[in-house]
């Protein structure tokens, strides 16, 4: 019996191993049309795409157009040489960044950029959107390395603090030590052992986080560390290369609507001490930064202010409404 239930282990240490590592290669369907591995960055948009999605519920039916540019970036126009007046701000961030949206210019990032030129007429601001789904700390350091050829003056990271940090521990070269791999079994069963309706919640944006650290508190400190680690690099790429550093802090609906988040509260019968899991780590987070004395914003009065939808029902990323809101609070608060 011992014989067995050992054979089992290593079977499912094994099985676990193969996804994770599979996930990095990029070869399955879904990732190989979007993505491609990259040795700097990890992986990266694949260049001069254009693909179409069809998604939603009957109340938020949604076709998005995915389109990149020469370099991989979602926008709609290649970049060139940078030209004398032009003054370039290199965006990065996850998902909420790339954009779950139906066209490149809804993005905050080409919001921005159009208000921005708008404004003043003796430079031209190219606020180029490099968001990516799946992205955190480890990747935007490398995105930053991969890309600082192209002469960026601002480097502006969209940090959301809804599964950066969860993340963080899982993009590591030690992702298939035993310790993770257990870590991420236990997760995928927990999560086989939910209800209809709690599976029915955009799992990864903010939910898996807290239910991670409420299984494994000890992380919050690790991942952190990650964080700060990555950021501190970042920090000082950019001082070698004179590029001004900027880092806006995204919450995720669950820190920013109040009924949401007694729902999964109640659904999920979660204590206090692990609702705040996310808020705690975010404000551990600001005090680094304001400790490194790199420049941030928070994004949450934002969209706690707002008097309509933010965030999509369904996938819970940040709608068309949020993204004006980011790119006119930018436009307001950072002067280039």
């Amino acid at each position: 019996m011992g014989g067995l239930l050992l054979l089992l282990v290593i079977i499912l240490y094994f099985v676990e191993v193969y996804r994770i590592n599979s996930f990095f290669s990029f070869t399955s369907d879904k990732q190989a049309e979007y993505f491609v591995p990259d040795s700097t960055a990890m992986f990266v948009h694949k260049p001069n795409i254009h693909l179409y999605d069809n998604w939603g519920t009957p109340q938020q039916k949604m076709s998005t157009e995915r389109r990149t540019n020469n370099v991989g970036f979602r926008e709609d126009d290649d970049i060139t040489t940078k030209q004398k007046d032009e003054l370039r701000v290199l965006v990065t961030g996850d998902s909420h960044t790339d954009g779950v949206l139906r066209y490149n210019t809804q993005s905050f990032v080409n919001i921005w950029e159009e208000k921005l030129n708008a404004a003043d007429s003796t430079k031209f601001y190219n606020c180029m959107n490099g968001g990516v789904g799946y992205y955190t700390f480890r990747n935007y350091y490398g995105f930053l390395k991969k890309y600082t050829y192209l002469q960026p003056d601002v480097f502006l990271i969209n940090v959301f603090v809804g599964n950066d940090f969860r993340e963080a521990a899982m993009f590591e070269d030690n992702r298939t030590s035993i310790s993770n791999v257990y870590k991420s079994l236990r997760m995928r069963f927990r999560k086989k052992l939910l209800s209809e309706e709690q599976q029915a919640i955009a799992y990864t944006q903010g939910l898996e986080q807290l239910l991670y650290f409420e299984s494994f508190p000890d992380e919050k400190k690790r991942t952190m560390e990650i964080a700060q680690g990555y950021l501190l690099q970042i920090k000082e790429w950019c001082q070698q290369h004179h590029i001004r550093l900027i880092v806006t802090v995204l919450p995720s609906k669950l820190d920013v609507n109040v009924d949401f988040r007694q729902k999964i509260q109640h659904l999920f019968n979660l204590d206090e001490k692990t609702m705040q899991s996310n808020q705690e780590l975010t404000q551990t987070f600001i005090e680094f930064l304001q400790t490194e004395q790199i420049a941030y914003y928070d994004l949450q009065p934002l969209l706690q202010s707002a008097s309509e939808k933010v965030y999509w029902d369904v996938d819970l990323h940040i709608n068309p409404r949020a993204h004006e809101m980011i790119a006119e609070f930018l436009y307001k608060k950072i002067t280039l």
